[in-house]
């Protein structure tokens, strides 16, 4: 290179250097590797979908990437030369089947021309440089042809065009000027087809022909922008057929390829080299440099102007150059001055515009657009910076050794006679300079004169002593608020003027209530909408009205703040109220409540914000971090980076990945292990794409973070329905989710077919069994009624004979005692009697007035017999009708006689005995036969020898009436007076009412 080529080249890259180092800092490069999930490291060229997907043509095959993951397609495995995706129609060239296209890339390829390794001619196995025009023609070239194939597959036709082929990868560009016209730009010239000849020839124009091209792109309807070998950039006119040339980059950088780019809001042209990007406006025909490689060589680059990320395919792995913080500007100071530690603790905003910012040293830095940073020194080398306070074009800097005063960048030092560090001071209706000193009570002194004002300041010494103050502010309306730490009160005060002291806040009635407060150590003050204060602190921070009234609390622990530690503040211009932490930077939504994060992956520096903090005129922020500035566009930051998409990217069954990406599944007998892999498709930092997802009876969301696929585990037969979402950081979801639908058949023993089976099973069985059992119970009941019956007759068979034997040892006593005329009578009451228990015992159930007069005709024979030693008397209650109630036959009697002999016989006197009935509830009728007779301890005294008469009826009695119900009951009672003295029995018979 000659003297003078070496010093344009010089002044070349020296005029295009700041262009490179300013672009930089705004882009940021991130390289993909092997060791990352790239196929190989050799990426020769991309291409991108209508829907995002990026496709990779690399030395181990054709793969998708989605952001998350590359997948390859099984069958391309191989070494892929050439690709081009159109229309979501996959073309490429892998050097096993030969020139192939994917309606799909889950679909199996369709071959249009396969490789030919087995003849002598080289071209047959090569399809390089592949395009389709509008016809759906397939171009492509090989070492000596240009060559077209049409759309079912079908050769077209090759065109000779280099017989000296160089055996190297050659740069061919296909370009449609107009239908039926395509420019192939070679190597050795630029030819031209007509559809109309079907005949490929040299270019007409002299001077295109002759060139040898490495690259070209129509950037508009008139012109087209193009490349050669020998590094001539130029813009060739198809109307005026002029060719304008645009200065040659340094050291002759050949540009192997173009495109189009919207960069900075811009339609602009992206050229690149070997090893470097360039960006061409409009306006400028010189390239500024965008980006250099670090030692990769570069194959294709292209541009994803809906992601505005900038994809670079080189021999040593994947480049993905983007926009990394479009919300966020960090303006760092010189390099000299970027010490550990060094942090800018306050900003001040300048009418005109200019930043001035203090770190913890003598220094003002003062930062524009125009000049960037320069410095203004304060007077004194021992003066460290506290806090900056704008009036007007003036600035005071409070410091540790005083109160400067900087105006139109001269400075000078206040004589106001303080001992120790200033936190800060405040002009108050442009007349009074209050100052904070560290530690010591608040100073006031007359603006500009500075003469001392005493007595404007009356709180007690312990006031300031027990106390740490740490920001002053005066209102908009007037008002002095003081804030800091008071160990004992909640540390938010307001000057009272009247008693010319500093007020608490928490001694107003309306600030009773305590827990409104954040906490008790507050840090700074800011304005708020409607003539509101914001005060921060530890613990959180709190909204007061102009009164000192607190509106609205925010706390660290109940709110989704990293950290407790708040310190700068602001409200923007739609209501929501920023903070600064020690980890990140916060915006609270009044809308919905909740609080979002801004940290490093959002563009900061670093995340300790607990210095300077200020909110610009135009809504803004600026916050000081380490080593400098960082603006933040506060209405981009919380805007959505995500595209609106949500693909299904992936499925893997069991672990195994399936070569299809439909949404509605369809599992097999045995697939319970579903792994779902999605993508948005932005490719922007990972951190900051969060996903959940929904069943659809659900409602509440399930959040798999970061992480963008879902596995599904032990699924149990059934449908599934399941709806993903994508969102950021900043809380945006997008309105496009991505449905599935899941479907896993049950076994033929878990369908409903099965169920209804095994549902008529069982109803047969059960119709069967309860026929089975009804009949079983049938014919159980009908023996059980022969068995009472035949019980029934037998104890009834005892009853008669028993009584009879009784009764004809009556008679027989008559006859014996010559008694012709009562034996008569008797005999005559007796057969009645006869008669009616021989009718009686031929039913289980009589009625009741039948049961008496038996009862009656027994009790006139006992009294004959016995010679009326006893009466009777048979009562019963009014909502008793004896026609119409049923009862056992011969029930009574028994109980009536065992009360004679027993009770009534040996009693000295007449004896009584009654037979009362009654209803003891709704369906249970009681009888009680009841005597005055000597009572059973008594009875129980005679020998037994002393009786002729022995009773069986009670006991038989009784097995009957168990038999008859178990419900029947016959209870005994003893009588006594109340001289314990027995005076008769009661015996209590319970018996179901029959009607």
């Amino acid at each position: 290179m000659g003297i003078k080529a070496s010093v344009n080249y010089i002044l070349l890259w020296l005029c295009i250097l700041p262009f490179y180092g300013k672009t930089q800092s705004h882009l940021k490069d991130e390289i993909i590797r092997f060791d990352e999930g790239l196929p190989s490291d050799y990426v020769r060229q991309l291409s991108l979908s209508k829907n995002g997907y990026l496709y990779l043509a690399t030395r181990r095959g054709l793969s998708q990437y989605d952001g998350y993951r590359f997948l390859e397609h099984p069958a391309a495995l191989t070494n892929i030369t050439s690709l081009l995706v159109k229309n979501d129609v996959i073309y490429y060239h892998d050097v096993y089947n030969g020139l192939c296209l994917l309606k799909n890339f889950y679909d199996k390829p369709k071959v249009i021309v396969s490789n030919k390794y087995h003849d002598t001619d080289p071209n047959n196995d090569h399809f390089e440089n592949i395009f389709v025009d509008s016809e759906d023609r397939i171009w492509c070239s090989d070492f000596n042809n240009i060559k077209y194939y049409n759309a079912n597959g079908s050769r077209g036709k090759v065109f000779f065009t280099d017989k000296n082929a160089d055996k190297i990868k050659r740069n061919i560009v296909f370009l449609e000027i107009q239908k039926g016209e395509i420019w192939v730009f070679t190597n050795r010239g630029l030819y031209v087809w007509q559809k109309s000849t079907d005949k490929l020839s040299i270019h007409p124009d002299a001077k295109l022909r002759s060139l040898n091209y490495i690259s070209a792109l129509r950037i508009n309807k008139e012109e087209v922008l193009f490349g050669t070998t020998t590094g001539l950039l130029a813009k060739y006119n198809l109307i005026t057929q002029e060719i304008k040339q645009f200065p040659s980059l340094p050291g002759n950088d050949r540009i192997i390829g173009l495109g189009k780019i919207v960069f900075d809001g811009l339609n602009q042209t992206l050229l690149y080299s070997d090893q470097f990007v360039y960006l061409l406006s409009d306006t400028d025909l010189t390239p500024k440099l965008l980006y250099k490689t670090q030692g990769q060589i570069i194959n294709e680059v292209i541009v994803n102007n809906e992601t505005k990320v900038i994809w670079i395919a080189t021999n040593k792995g994947l480049v993905k150059l983007f926009n990394r913080y479009a919300s966020i500007n960090n303006e760092m100071l010189p390099a000299d001055f970027q010490k550990p530690g060094n942090m800018l603790v306050d900003i001040a905003e300048m009418p005109n515009g200019d930043i001035y910012t203090c770190g913890r040293d003598n220094l003002i830095w003062i930062y524009s657009k125009a000049s960037v940073w320069r410095k203004l020194p304060l007077p004194d080398e021992n003066a460290k910076c506290e806090s900056l306070q704008l009036n007007g074009n003036q600035l005071f800097v409070s410091t540790n050794v005083g109160v400067f005063l900087v105006d139109n960048e001269k400075i000078k030092k206040l004589p106001i006679p303080l001992n120790g560090a200033i936190r800060k001071c405040i002009l108050y209706k442009n007349k009074q300079l209050w100052i904070l000193p560290a530690g010591q009570p608040v100073q006031v002194y007359k603006w500009p004169s500075l003469e001392k004002e005493e007595g404007l300041v009356m709180n007690d010494k312990q006031f300031w002593s027990d106390n740490l103050w740490n920001d002053i502010y005066v209102h908009n309306d007037g008002k002095i608020w003081l804030i800091g730490w008071m160990p004992k009160d909640f540390g938010i005060t307001i000057y009272n003027e009247s008693q010319k002291a500093f007020t608490e806040v928490s001694k107003f009635k309306a600030n009773a209530n305590h827990s409104m407060f954040s906490g008790d150590y507050y840090n700074r003050i800011a304005p708020a909408a409607n003539n509101n204060v914001l005060v921060s602190g530890y613990g959180g921070w709190n909204l007061l009205n102009a009164n000192g009234e607190i509106k609205k609390l925010l706390n660290t622990k109940t709110y989704d703040v990293a950290n407790d530690r708040v310190e700068g503040i602001t409200e923007d211009h739609n209501g929501n109220i920023w903070f600064a932490t020690e980890e990140g930077l916060n915006v609270y939504n009044k809308n919905t409540d909740k609080v979002i994060r801004i940290s490093q992956i959002d563009g900061l520096p670093g995340d300790d914000l607990i210095y300077g903090f200020r909110k610009l005129k135009n809504g803004n922020l600026v916050v000081g971090v380490e080593y400098g500035l960082s603006f933040i566009d506060v209405s981009k930051i919380v805007r959505s980076q995500l595209v609106n998409k949500l693909e299904l990217c992936g499925i893997k069954i069991n672990g195994k990945t399936i070569n299809t990406n439909n949404p509605n599944i369809e599992l097999k007998k045995g697939e319970t292990e579903l792994e779902l892999l999605f993508s948005s498709l932005t490719y922007i930092d990972k951190r900051k794409i969060i996903y959940r997802y929904k069943f659809k009876d659900e409602t509440k969301w399930n959040y798999l973070g970061n992480k963008a696929e879902l596995s599904l585990r032990h699924l149990a037969p059934g449908d599934y329905s399941l709806l993903i979402e994508a969102g950021d950081n900043m809380e945006n979801w997008q309105s496009k989710g991505l449905l599935v639908k899941v479907y896993l058949p049950a076994p033929f023993y878990k369908t409903q077919w099965f169920l209804f089976l095994m549902f008529g099973l069982i109803i047969l069985g059960i119709v069967y069994v309860y026929r089975y059992l009804f009949h079983q119970h049938k014919i159980e009941e009908q023996y059980r009624r022969k068995l009472k019956d035949a019980e029934m007759q037998a104890l009834r068979s005892q009853m008669n004979p028993h009584f009879m034997f009784n009764t004809l040892n009556s008679i027989n006593s008559f006859v014996i005692e010559h008694k012709t005329e009562e034996a008569s009578e008797y005999i005559t009451t007796f057969s009645k009697l006869m008669r009616n228990i021989l009718d009686n015992s031929k039913h289980t159930a009589i009625s009741l007035d039948k049961e008496l007069d038996t009862l009656k005709l027994y009790l006139n024979l006992e009294a004959v017999r016995l010679e009326h030693c006893f009466e009777y008397i048979i009562k019963f209650s009014k909502d008793i009708h004896p026609e119409s109630l049923k009862v056992p036959p011969l029930i009574l009697q028994p109980f009536a006689e065992n009360a004679i002999w027993h009770g009534l016989r040996n009693k000295e006197g007449m004896g009584l005995l009654e037979v009362l009935i009654e209803k003891s509830d709704e369906n249970i009728l009681h009888i009680t036969i009841k005597d005055n007779g000597i009572g059973r301890v008594a009875a129980g005294s005679f020998m037994p020898s002393q009786f002729k008469h022995k009773s069986y009826g009670v006991d038989i009695t009784s097995s009957r009436l168990k038999l008859l119900s178990s419900d029947s009951q016959i209870v005994i009672e003893d009588l006594y007076n109340k001289h314990n003295q027995a005076i008769g029995t009661a015996v209590h018979i319970y018996l179901n009412m029959i009607y």
